[in-house]
C-alpha cells in the first residue's frame, strides 16, 4: 500500500511538471492504460512496475514517467492508431481464414465484327491489387484474345468490388512494403470509386500492351443482366494467401489494404455484429470506423478508433487460439500474421527498438502512432505460455523529432513485464518479403455456368 502511495504522489507531481511542460511548448507524454493477461486466467491485469524493477531497469523514461494504471484504465476506451490493424487481421481470420486467397474473375465477350471485344472484371476485394498482378493477368489475357481474333478492347469494365489504389502520378500500391508512400499519408486518397478508374487508365497506357478504348465502372448487378444476354467466356485469378498480406500490412503498417479488407469484410456495422457475436463486446469498449486506425472526418471533425486496453489483449488472444486451431497447410500462429523481435526481420515498424536477443522470437507484435496515440501491443512467449499486452500513450504534440521517446518508454516497459517470466523461443523462421504474385496468379477457364460464375 505504502508503494501504491508513492507511485500515485510520484505520478501527481509528474502531472504537474508536465502540465508546466506544456506551458511552455515542450514535449511530454502520459500513460492512458497498461495491460496484460495470462493466456491461462483470460484476465487482464493493469500493469505497473514496481521501484525496484524501476530501479533494476535503468530507466530514465519509466523513472521519470512512472505508471500509475488502475482498473478504470485498462477499461477505459483510448485511441489505439494502428494497433487497428490487429483488430481488423482477427477479423479477417476468423471471417475468412488465414489462407483464403482473393478470386478475381474476368470475362470476356465474343469478338465483334471489327475484331474488338469487352472485357469485364469481377472483384472480390483483393487489398493488394496493383501493378504486378495486373502485368501478369494482362500478360497472359493478350494471346487469349488473340487466339479468340480480338485484337483490342473496346471497353474495360470493373465492378465495385474491384479496387486498385493510386497515389500520385504512377505511385501504385505496392506488395514490396519499403517505400512510405502509403503509410504517412490518409489512406482514403489513394483509393475509392474514381481511383480504380484512374489507376486502370494509367495501367493501360503504360503498362498493359493491349489496346484499350473506354474504361468505365459496372456494377455487378448490371453485369449480371448483361452477361444474361450475351455468352461470356470467363477465367478466374487469385492473390497470395491472405495471412502473408496481413502479415505484410501489419510489418510495414500500411494503411490502404486493411482499409480496403474492413470494408470487405462489412465496415463499421459489420464490425459491430462480428465483435458482439464473437467476444461479446460492444461500443462501450470498442468502436472501429477503419481497419487502419487513421482518423475519419465527419462532420469536420477527426473521429478515431478508440478500444479498452483489456478489449485489446482479449482480441490478441482470440486471434492466437484462432490461428493455432486452423486445419490447413500448415500450422499457424501470431508471428504468421504480425512481425517478430530480434534482428532476423527485413524491417518491421518495431525492428529498431525490439531487436536484441530478449526479443528474438520471444516477442510479436503490432506498434501504432497517430495523434495523441502511440502505441503497442502484442504476445510474449514464455514457458507458462503466451502473454498478451498492450500499451496506450498519449503525446501532447505529434511531433515526429520527439516520438521515439514514448516508443522507448513503451519498450522499457514491456522489457520490464518481460523480467517477470521465463521467456520461451517459438519455432519461426523469418519468410522476408511477400512475393506479390505465386501459381495462383495463373488464368484459370470457368465454368460456363454463368449462375455459379456470378457468385
Amino acid at each position: 500500500m505504502a508503494q501504491a502511495s508513492l507511485l500515485k504522489n510520484i505520478a501527481a507531481s509528474i502531472i504537474v511538471s508536465t502540465a508546466v511542460a506544456s506551458t511552455a511548448s515542450a514535449f511530454s507524454y502520459k500513460m492512458n492504460a497498461m495491460c496484460f493477461m495470462k493466456d491461462s486466467t483470460n484476465k487482464a491485469e493493469a500493469f505497473n512496475p514496481t521501484a525496484q524493477e524501476i530501479k533494476d531497469s535503468g530507466s530514465s523514461f519509466v523513472r521519470s514517467t512512472p505508471t500509475n494504471v488502475t482498473e478504470t484504465d485498462i477499461k477505459t476506451k483510448f485511441r489505439v492508431a494502428s494497433l487497428s490493424k490487429i483488430l481488423v487481421t482477427h477479423w479477417a481470420t476468423a471471417t475468412l481464414g488465414p489462407e483464403y486467397r482473393f478470386k478475381t474473375r474476368l470475362y470476356i465477350t465474343p469478338t465483334n465484327p471489327d475484331k474488338t471485344c469487352y472485357v469485364h472484371l469481377a472483384g472480390d476485394g483483393d487489398i493488394f491489387m496493383g501493378k504486378e498482378m495486373l502485368s501478369t493477368v494482362f500478360k497472359q489475357l493478350k494471346p487469349i484474345l488473340t487466339g479468340r481474333g480480338c485484337t483490342s478492347i473496346s471497353q474495360l469494365s470493373y465492378d465495385e468490388k474491384f479496387v486498385v489504389p493510386m497515389g500520385p502520378g504512377s505511385a501504385y500500391i505496392v506488395q514490396h512494403r519499403d517505400d512510405g508512400t502509403y503509410r504517412g499519408a490518409d489512406p482514403d486518397l489513394f483509393y475509392g470509386p474514381l481511383t480504380t478508374q484512374k489507376a486502370l487508365t494509367h495501367f493501360v497506357r503504360n503498362y498493359s500492351q493491349i489496346r484499350v478504348k473506354t474504361i468505365k465502372p459496372s456494377i455487378s448487378s448490371e453485369f449480371k443482366k448483361y452477361a444474361e444476354e450475351v455468352k461470356v467466356t470467363g477465367y478466374s485469378f487469385q492473390s497470395r494467401p491472405l495471412y502473408m498480406m496481413m502479415r505484410e500490412f501489419n510489418a510495414y503498417s500500411s494503411n490502404v489494404p486493411p482499409n480496403i479488407l474492413f470494408e470487405r469484410l462489412g465496415g463499421v456495422n459489420g464490425y459491430k455484429a462480428f465483435i458482439k457475436n464473437r467476444l461479446g463486446m460492444d461500443e462501450s469498449t470498442v468502436v472501429m470506423m477503419n481497419g487502419s486506425g487513421y482518423p475519419v472526418m465527419i462532420n469536420d471533425q477527426k473521429i478515431y478508433n478508440e478500444v479498452t486496453c483489456e478489449s485489446i489483449v482479449r482480441i490478441i488472444q482470440d486471434l492466437d487460439h484462432m490461428l493455432k486451431a486452423y486445419k490447413g497447410s500448415k500450422a499457424f500462429q501470431l508471428a504468421d500474421v504480425m512481425a517478430v523481435g530480434g534482428d532476423g526481420e527485413h524491417y518491421s515498424t518495431f525492428k529498431s527498438l525490439y531487436g536484441s536477443d530478449t526479443f528474438d522470437n520471444t516477442l510479436t507484435g503490432k506498434t501504432g502512432s497517430a495523434d495523441k496515440a502511440i502505441t503497442f501491443g502484442g504476445a510474449l512467449s514464455t514457458t507458462d505460455g503466451n502473454l498478451y499486452f498492450a500499451v496506450l500513450t498519449e503525446p501532447d504534440i505529434y511531433d515526429q523529432r520527439n516520438l521515439n521517446k514514448p516508443r522507448t518508454y513503451i519498450r522499457d516497459l514491456v522489457s520490464i513485464l518481460a523480467e517477470r517470466v521465463r521467456l520461451k523461443k517459438f519455432d519461426y523462421t523469418q519468410v522476408g518479403l511477400m512475393n506479390p504474385i505465386d501459381s495462383a496468379s495463373t488464368l484459370v477457364a470457368e465454368s460456363n455456368n454463368l449462375s455459379l460464375k456470378m457468385k
